[in-house]
């Protein structure tokens, strides 16, 4: 059952969530789950099976999670919840395990890596989201011009557009972008 005017991604999960909300909540949190299964050892198709596993255990906790604000914001409270699953995944598999792979209760570089891994699958989320927002022309300017670093008279010429319309792209592109960034901290945070 939804709760009339829940417009947070958690909220609508909370609630019972629709297919699309739970696949947006897997693109979403996916990448950082699997980034941080790989950074600590796991291969990739291991770190493939962690995430399902932790995305699994979520449908279970998120139905009676409650935010509370005092504690942070969503993606703190997923790295705790990763970090006790790979423990006890690396714990349970019977093999030798490294101290320098073993994630670390809270130390101040692995609370980094967690937010640098989060910016950057937001921003991914982000670009994904705005590229399908726009024209692919539109898209690919921007993407030439502000990711790969191309010169805005470069990218005119080799997509044949004139400068104008260059800049013009790097606008849309990054007011998509501006948008689902908005949307996606309301989301966190309510």
């Amino acid at each position: 059952m939804m709760i009339p005017g829940t417009t947070s991604l958690l909220g609508r999960i909370r609630e019972g969530g629709s297919q699309a909300d739970w696949k947006a909540f897997v693109a979403r949190y996916w990448r950082v789950i699997f980034g941080y299964a790989r950074r600590h050892g796991l291969s990739d198709a291991d770190a493939e099976d962690f995430t399902q596993d932790v995305l699994i255990e979520l449908t279970r906790i998120l139905p009676e999670f409650e935010y509370k604000k005092q504690h942070g914001v969503f993606h703190s409270y997923l790295r705790t919840i990763t970090r006790r699953r790979l423990i006890d995944r690396m714990r349970s598999s019977n093999r030798q395990v490294s101290s320098s792979i073993l994630p670390e209760p809270e130390s101040i570089e692995s609370e980094q890596w967690w937010e640098t891994e989060w910016r950057r699958a937001i921003l991914r989320q982000c670009l994904d989201e705005a590229a399908t927002a726009v024209e692919p022309k539109t898209f690919q300017a921007f993407q030439l011009l502000v990711i790969n670093g191309w010169n805005p008279k470069q990218v005119a010429e080799f997509l044949e557009l004139s400068i104008d319309s260059v800049y013009q792209a790097k606008v849309r592109v990054s007011k998509h972008a501006r948008m689902v960034l908005d949307r996606i901290h309301c989301e966190e945070e309510l």
